[in-house]
């Protein structure tokens, strides 16, 4: 989410910058349009954004519910200093709102399905009021063993929320192809021992769903997509450990 913190600031404050039509003055010549806040206010407001957000996902991702549910809280209930435009209230309101059904979540499944809109809900207003480029890099080159997969899916994992986020369809894109690499047999999972049937089941599914994202073009469907595979990622992680550090 930092990423568009930079041209997100220029657009909100050229559309708080729209002079106060002139009918309204001469009505009222003593009217005053509110003070735009200063980039310094902005840019604050928008990193403690993203902070809380990120920290939500990694939670998640962790299978801590119970985190990612007082991260999304926290979000909600954030004050964003921005432009007094309608159009920037709209947009805010809608991921304040996606993060509040984030936080009351009953179960892992809401709590993606709930994350998953609230990534929406920041793209949408990204593309509205300012988009950033982005450069996708490379994962790491597929090699064998538990460690070197995890580290493509985590990479995956990343590129879809900065798909969702800034948005971007080449992070997206390159997300989804990377998650649907061949998913690990149980058995490398529990070495030594018997594998879990329901382990298996979660890895077919991540990889199933990163194929299908591979071909979604429509945002509302790549949030949800994104929000089942956050989930399954978190049910696997509950039962093996994983998942973003916590801070």
């Amino acid at each position: 989410m930092r990423k568009t913190t930079i041209c997100l600031l220029a657009a909100l404050t050229a559309s708080a910058c729209k002079a106060t039509n002139s009918g309204e003055k001469a009505a009222n010549a003593d009217a005053r349009e509110p003070a735009v806040p200063g980039e310094a206010t902005l840019k604050a407001s928008m990193q403690g954004h993203d902070k809380h957000g990120d920290a939500m996902r990694d939670a998640m991702a962790r299978g801590d519910l119970d985190g990612a549910k007082g991260e999304a809280k926290l979000l909600a209930e954030l004050r964003v200093v921005g432009p007094p435009s309608g159009l920037f209230q709209h947009l805010l309101d809608a991921m304040k709102a996606a993060a509040a059904r984030a936080s009351s979540a009953n179960d892992l499944k809401d709590a993606g399905r709930d994350i998953g809109l609230v990534a929406k809900t920041c793209g949408d207003c990204h593309s509205v009021l300012g988009r950033s480029a982005m450069i996708v890099g490379q994962p790491a080159a597929p090699a064998p063993g538990v460690r070197p997969a995890m580290q493509r899916h985590r990479w995956a994992a990343e590129q879809l929320w900065e798909g969702l986020v800034v948005p971007s369809d080449n992070a997206w894109s390159a997300g989804a192809l990377t998650m649907a690499d061949a998913p690990l047999a149980p058995e490398a999972l529990t070495p030594g021992k018997s594998p879990v049937p329901r382990v298996g089941e979660l890895t077919q599914t991540v990889h199933d769903l990163g194929r299908e994202a591979a071909t979604v073009a429509r945002v509302d469907v790549r949030a949800d997509l994104y929000g089942e595979m956050l989930a399954t990622c978190a049910e696997c992680h509950k039962w093996f450990g994983g998942g973003p550090t916590p801070p």
